[in-house]
């Protein structure tokens, strides 16, 4: 009993000495995970280096993107989307304000609600990014600027075509009968309407390839190797593949088509 009592108390004495050691590695340990390089961090967070600070707007596979020179492409991106609501919800109300306008068809309006059909799809493809960032609705961000381009050019058109050959005052009046019209001619509104279409498109234009590189830098591996393989396949389905004009390549009916030609084509001149 007298040497389990002692080996008991050499067990005792052997944890104590040991206890302060464990709590200075434990201590260690924490002080390790508390002390994480930044670069550690951003890692984890999935964001960038901007100066000392995480930045949000860009990951490691868009850092090097950039909108207007200057602003991360993520923040150029979502700021492209509330641009292309805020002039559609503008564009909008102006057509719609012709109703109030005595001076236009009411048809005008329907026709001009018609043509921007493809201007709120394009809407609809920035709303559904925002409310999820993900492969597809990446990829079709810059579909929906081809959109707004298409709408402005057709809405441009038809302006111009209703002023010119359907609007039956000799100046185009704008505005309300409440709060008075304002007068302008023909010829100017038509040039405005067409150099404002004009505008959207170029910069709609370069909002293509700011989105379209958006997309292109987070892409998934099972994205990318879905494209090369469609990639692969229509180049085999293509006509000008060389394997398909290779002879040694050609299935039977091909071989029988082709000695069917070769025997209805007329005789040489030297075979005479």
């Amino acid at each position: 009993m007298e040497d389990a009592a002692e080996n008991m108390d050499m067990m005792e004495d052997a944890m104590m000495e040991e206890a302060p050691l464990m709590e200075a590695a434990m201590e260690e340990e924490e002080e390790k995970k508390v002390q994480k390089t930044i670069e550690e961090l951003t890692e984890e967070e999935q964001g960038c280096l901007c100066c000392c600070c995480i930045c949000h707007c860009s990951v490691k596979e868009t850092v090097h993107l950039k909108c207007f020179g200057c602003f991360p492409v993520k923040c150029g991106v979502v700021a492209i989307g509330i641009f292309t609501i805020a002039l559609f919800i503008a564009i909008l109300a102006e057509v719609f304000y012709c109703l109030l306008n005595e001076n236009y068809d009411w048809w005008y309006v329907l026709v001009g609600v018609v043509l921007l059909v493809p201007y709120f799809i394009g809407v609809t493809f920035f709303i559904t990014f925002f409310s999820n960032d993900t492969d597809n609705s990446r990829s079709r961000l810059f579909v929906a600027c081809q959109f707004v381009i298409i709408s402005s050019a057709l809405l441009a058109v038809w302006n111009t075509c209703y002023i010119l050959w359907c609007y039956k005052h000799p100046d185009v009046l704008t505005g309300s009968p409440d709060q008075g019209y304002y007068k302008q001619s023909k010829k100017s509104y038509i040039v405005w309407s067409l150099f404002l279409a004009t505008a959207i498109g170029m910069l709609y234009a370069y909002f293509i390839c700011v989105t379209r590189s958006y997309a292109n830098a987070l892409k998934s591996p099972e994205q990318i190797e879905e494209e090369r393989l469609k990639a692969e396949e229509e180049a085999k389905n293509s006509w000008m593949n060389p394997d398909k004009l290779n002879p040694k390549n050609l299935a039977p009916k091909d071989e029988m088509m082709m000695g069917m030609d070769m025997a209805m084509e007329p005789p040489a001149a030297d075979a005479m």
